[in-house]
């Protein structure tokens, strides 16, 4: 059950489905897993308050990242052999996942799926969102071929093998996300689905449509169709998504320190270890001071293990809500495709992946592995690359994440950027450059191209200044237009202001710290 703010009336809410779920199926363990999507008015304290029994579980992260995110997160800590998803509201009746549960087992079927469209259904909806609704369902026939008349209803129950095959290669985090999941299922083999009538009652404090969510649903759906008809994405990364499947390995896990942090992760095998020598566990999670990790943290990251070559999980790492003025516009800086690096995530790439160059003060590893490298001085900026030389790998896993405040503008945010470009300077001459990612490339190219047109412009000559001003120019409207979206994103026109120098100095930073680090041996 995704939520978002949900308010008062959450708690009761959650108490009224598990009650009608559990109800409809006598003798069956049914577990409900609240994902809290970045709610701010303290949704996930009240819901982990309230927990009576461990059939109620609570993940949280800071930062909102949309129903599909939510949706994905939840589906994957699930432990059932289906899963339900019903949205928080009680827009859709709960007692319809023991009906549907019954018509997908006994006719064995991937999905069964509320649809609107059905003769059956009772539904009380606005003639506007029903024409958009038709609308769309053509489009998304016309590209999939789906044989579906409605994807969007927020009531849905789906096999084992969709999760473990399927939902961890989805990439829509907001407003596409149901067609996401039902057409690539249909692409991999995974087709049965049955439309079923729901009881539908929308309490809307308007029907106008949104032209921008509009527009974002028409993009994801291009994006997905672009994915999987042209580039082969799903088909292409089911081989490294596999190893994540289902497993009910349950390592011990020791999170190293005193971390307050550890009471909110979701995993029943935890132990607070004061240092690496205190701990027992298979694994340990080493979180930074401040870092406020997602509750599937380590649920997210253990799966990657059953391979016995993986030997760390790195998450996206988020500033939080709220935070100074220098700190957000620190993580302005951070976030952006000018930021040094890319040392943190923007848009949260679906994509799992193998890094061999990733900054890693919040990561779960192997115990004998974080050992070794801690007995040879490896620090965090180095120990993915570390990891790496020595055959192992390190898996970036973004269907999770970490909330940390980074260090603030300027001095310390500058410090934090020299270490990390000598790091990953240090490693590219090891590697012969095999560490270097496109996101490197794309971290120096801009600073690349206006030093040249530094360099261009004091030639002298009438058609180098010409070339230099213009290489320059660029690179000043890249930084501007990165502002602007930082402002935009943080809300705040001071952030946007203090980014253009900020990125600026971070850029030249960068650049030094990874020739020095590329440059000597040390």
């Amino acid at each position: 059950m995704p939520v978002y703010n949900g308010g008062d009336d959450i708690v009761e809410n959650v108490d009224v489905i598990r009650r009608v779920v559990a109800g409809g199926l006598p003798g069956e363990e049914v577990e409900l897993i609240v994902v809290s999507d970045g709610s701010i008015d303290g949704t996930a304290e009240r819901l982990l308050e309230s927990r009576s029994d461990r059939d109620i579980r609570v993940i949280h992260y800071d930062r909102n990242l949309g129903k599909g995110y939510a949706v994905k997160a939840g589906a994957l800590a699930a432990h059932g052999d289906w899963v339900a998803l019903v949205d928080d509201d009680l827009d859709l009746d709960p007692a319809s996942i023991p009906e549907f549960l019954d018509v997908a087992r006994r006719e064995q079927l991937d999905f069964a799926i509320g649809s609107k469209r059905h003769p059956g259904s009772t539904v009380q909806y606005p003639r506007s969102r029903r024409i958009a609704s038709w609308c769309y369902q053509q489009l998304n026939h016309m590209l999939f071929r789906l044989d579906v008349r409605d994807t969007q209803v927020g009531l849905k129950v789906f096999s084992r093998s969709v999760v473990d095959e399927v939902v961890p290669l989805l990439l829509v985090k907001r407003f596409a996300f149901d067609l996401e999941l039902l057409a690539v299922a249909t692409a991999l083999g995974h087709g049965r689905i049955k439309e079923l009538p729901i009881r539908l009652e929308y309490r809307f404090s308007g029907s106008a449509l949104r032209s921008a969510a509009v527009v974002r649903a028409l993009w994801d759906t291009a994006a997905i169709f672009y994915r999987l008809r042209i580039l082969r994405t799903y088909q292409r990364k089911r081989g490294l998504v596999g190893a994540a499947a289902r497993s009910e390995w349950q390592p011990l896990v020791s999170v190293i320190g005193d971390h307050p942090a550890a009471e909110a992760l979701d995993y029943p095998r935890l132990e607070p270890a004061s240092g690496i020598e205190a701990a027992s566990g298979e694994l340990v999670a080493v979180l930074g001071p401040r870092a406020r990790p997602a509750g599937n943290l380590i649920a997210a990251a253990v799966p990657f293990f059953a391979d016995p070559a993986v030997a760390a999980v790195v998450a996206p790492t988020v500033a939080p809500l709220g935070g100074t003025l220098r700190e957000s516009s620190a993580a302005a800086v951070l976030e952006s495709r000018l930021g040094g690096g890319s040392r943190r995530s923007r848009h949260f790439p679906g994509n799992v992946r193998n890094v061999s160059d990733y900054p890693a003060e919040n990561v779960v590893v192997r115990r004998t592995d974080y050992a070794a490298a801690l007995a040879v001085g490896v620090d965090d900026e180095q120990l993915v690359a570390w990891l790496a030389e020595r055959g192992r790998r390190t898996v970036y896993a973004p269907d999770t994440s970490v909330s940390e405040a980074p260090a603030p503008l300027f001095l310390p945010h500058l410090r934090g950027t020299w270490r990390h470009a000598r790091a990953r300077g240090a490693s590219a001459r090891r590697s012969r450059a095999g560490s270097l990612s496109g996101a490197t490339l794309l971290s120096l190219l801009p600073a690349a191209l206006a030093a040249a047109g530094v360099i261009l412009i004091a030639a002298g000559t009438h058609s180098a200044r010409d070339v230099g001003i213009g290489l320059v120019a660029a690179y000043l409207a890249l930084v501007v237009v990165s502002a602007l979206l930082a402002g935009a994103r943080f809300r705040s026109a001071l952030t946007g202001l203090l980014t253009v120098p900020a990125l600026i100095a971070t850029q030249a930073v960068y650049v030094a710290g990874f020739v020095r680090g590329l440059a000597h041996r040390r």
